[in-house]
């Protein structure tokens, strides 16, 4: 909604679906996810990822969140990697942002599962919107794919400098504690999360893909909101019942003030019965003018 002043306030979304909401032939759990989105409109911008096999049907399932959310979609984006059924999307609400240009792939072929970037005007005031979707595979790939994230920490070329980044990490938040049993996540997942050593052997979480992303000039939303968030994984598999905040969202530039964000864990309906991760939410409020000091300045 637009505040009083010289804020408006936008509310952000990123969910992995599972793929696509679709078991075999039944597609009973899209269409609940379908009814959920819809029961939380209005939405600003949602980030979605797992849309495996939407493409099939002329797209259809991609125009059935249109439909529920009255958001507009832009070009979905493949995984580079597997059989090109793997599809992220982000959604935008077209009376509240306007695309400045056209949205693209970033640095295609360098993901995994892929990226998109997209510049709006926000009533006039710049944005710049990531959507990522990490690699699974280690924490070897995730650092590669950070540091095409990483460039828009500060102001990069062209790009606003005010920018959001959702994305599912793949890789625990700073609040995620080591399991005190590494028994708990089986044995051949372990370098997924774990840091490899050059012999093989595993250390601790490889979180070097966050800390990059951080040290580049990103914030987390977690340090201006007093509660922490919840899990979004950990309830699905029953030999994995490790909780971590595997999806996450980042923010930089001045003119951003979080005003809320946490992870949907609803009762009714239960989300943990339709897709192995749990939605996050995020409530910014895009200034028009700075509300922090640039970079660099005195104190």
């Amino acid at each position: 909604m637009t505040m009083p002043g010289d804020a408006t306030e936008l509310r952000l979304l990123a969910w992995n679906i599972f793929v696509g909401g679709i078991d075999g032939e039944d597609e009973g759990r899209r269409l609940q996810q379908l009814a959920y989105l819809k029961s939380i409109a209005p939405l600003d911008l949602l980030w979605i990822m797992e849309a495996t096999g939407w493409h099939q049907d002329d797209g259809r399932r991609f125009g059935d969140v249109t439909s529920a959310t009255g958001l507009t979609a832009l070009p979905p984006v493949t995984s580079h990697i597997g059989d090109q059924r793997n599809h992220s999307v982000m959604y935008y609400r077209a009376n509240r942002l306007t695309p400045t240009g056209q949205a693209t792939e970033l640095a295609r072929g360098a993901f995994h599962h892929g990226a998109s970037r997209v510049a709006f005007h926000v009533d006039g005031v710049p944005l710049l919107a990531l959507g990522a979707h990490l690699s699974y595979a280690g924490g070897a790939p995730r650092l590669s794919e950070a540091h095409h994230l990483a460039d828009y920490g500060r102001q990069f070329a062209p790009w606003p400098e005010d920018g959001v980044l959702l994305m599912d990490s793949n890789a625990p938040d700073d609040p995620d504690p080591e399991p005190e049993d590494w028994s708990a996540v089986p044995q051949n997942l372990w370098h997924r999360y774990r840091e490899a050593r050059a012999d093989g052997s595993f250390g601790g979480f490889d979180r070097s893909a966050r800390r990059l992303l951080l040290n580049s000039g990103w914030r987390d939303p977690q340090t201006a909101v007093s509660e922490l968030r919840e899990p979004t994984v950990g309830y699905w598999y029953d030999n994995e019942r490790v909780p971590l905040r595997l999806d996450q969202a980042l923010v930089t530039g001045p003119r951003i003030e979080v005003v809320d964000y946490r992870t949907l864990n609803p009762k009714v309906p239960d989300l943990t019965k339709l897709a192995d991760h749990l939605p996050v939410l995020l409530v910014i409020r895009l200034r028009r003018h700075p509300i922090t000091p640039p970079v660099g300045s005195a104190t």
